[in-house]
């Protein structure tokens, strides 16, 4: 299939997708959801950049003229209404409000500025709902394309963790660690590393906690998370490592991994998404950690590093082919340590395949 096709057979589906969900069409911004439907990318700024999309007729753009020409050059048909600064975004919006006919329910991504709806409102009054159930569920199955561009982006991140062990040192602070793996990263074919996470020591039972000048040292356990890509698609992998024996984290270690087999082998189509997140949770339960397991299992994986699925407790979500997402339990003790892994596993053949295959048995970075 051509690029052009691609992109058009997208935006047929959304539109069919809309119309089942009683809307007559839908406002998106720079970001995933625009690249994914139109093939361009661009920042999400101050300037108003909106691409309106309604059920019946054909999109109109928005956009500021010093960004407007990937759209006017590009490979989805559109009318693109540019503006300049002198002249203001007010005759744009006019326009595109115009060819869309913004009437009755619309669509909204969530991520639009307020600034840019009300701007949009000035000029017609549609009645607004939130659209990411559709553009969540139009993305989270990737097709052949989407799914090469996963498996890269997961090869090149696990290549990247093999070398990590060696950038993990007494004395280095968690900020030299992020910059060493960053560069790691990039220099196995990464294209943007933008989720780099490193706690050390007790600092690991904060999970998303962001690189410091702390030193890590004798005894300490490493989290290592990174969420990065290959032209757009995420990979996000962590792992946890030890400097030196501590048979405290080793213990909570063996259990963590348990957990995150038990989810992986869970993972099948047609399997509920709360399914996978009971399986991994269980086993966490039944060591007595399961209160030190403070986060849901999973997320999908694909132009952003979060996206549906999401493998919560109690989800319904059935899992289908060609679905890409983490399975990351963890459990963390306030002051002393933490431990997570985590492995990208892709709907594939009916099963969950993993497609991240860095070692991650106790003590292989040694």
């Amino acid at each position: 299939m051509k690029q052009a096709s691609i992109y058009a057979a997208r935006v047929r589906k959304l539109k069919e997708r809309l119309e089942e969900e009683g809307l007559r069409g839908v406002v998106i911004v720079p970001g995933p959801n625009m690249g994914y439907l139109t093939g361009a990318n661009s920042l999400l700024l101050e300037r108003p950049f909106m691409l309106l999309i309604p059920v019946e007729g054909e999109p109109n753009l928005v956009a500021p003229a010093l960004e407007a020409g990937p759209y006017i050059e590009g490979q989805l048909a559109m009318k693109v209404h540019p503006w300049t600064d002198s002249e203001g975004s007010a005759g744009a919006i006019a326009k595109a409000v115009k060819g869309v006919s913004l009437k009755g329910k619309w669509g909204v991504e969530g991520k639009v500025p307020f600034l840019f709806l009300d701007r949009l409102t000035k000029r017609a009054s549609p009645k607004l709902r939130n659209a990411e159930p559709v553009l969540q569920g139009l993305r989270e199955t990737k097709d052949e394309d989407e799914v090469r561009l996963l498996k890269k982006a997961a090869t090149i991140l696990s290549r990247s963790f093999d070398e990590f062990p060696g950038i993990i040192k007494e004395g280095a602070t968690e900020m030299d660690v992020a910059r060493a793996a960053t560069d790691i990263i990039y220099a196995k074919g990464g294209t943007k590393v933008d989720d780099m996470l490193v706690q050390s020591g007790p600092r690991a039972a904060d999970p998303h906690g962001l690189p410091t000048r702390r030193k890590l040292g004798r005894g300490d356990g490493v989290i290592i998370d990174v969420g990065s890509t290959f032209e757009g698609y995420y990979a996000d992998i962590t792992r946890t490592f030890c400097l030196g024996p501590s048979a405290e984290l080793e213990k909570v270690y063996d259990r963590v991994l348990e957990a995150e087999t038990s989810g992986i082998e869970k993972a099948m189509e047609g399997v509920r998404v709360g399914a996978v997140d009971a399986a991994a949770r269980e086993v966490l339960s039944k060591a007595g950690m399961g209160k030190n397991f403070i986060h849901r299992t999973g997320h999908g994986l694909g132009l952003e590093v979060h996206e549906a699925p999401y493998i919560v407790e109690g989800g319904k979500e059935r899992l289908g082919q060609n679905m890409c997402f983490t399975v990351e339990p963890g459990a963390y003790f306030r002051g002393k340590l933490g431990v997570r892994i985590e492995d990208d596993v892709l709907i594939e053949g009916r099963k969950g395949v993993e497609i991240s295959d860095t070692p991650k048995e106790f003590g292989w970075w040694k």
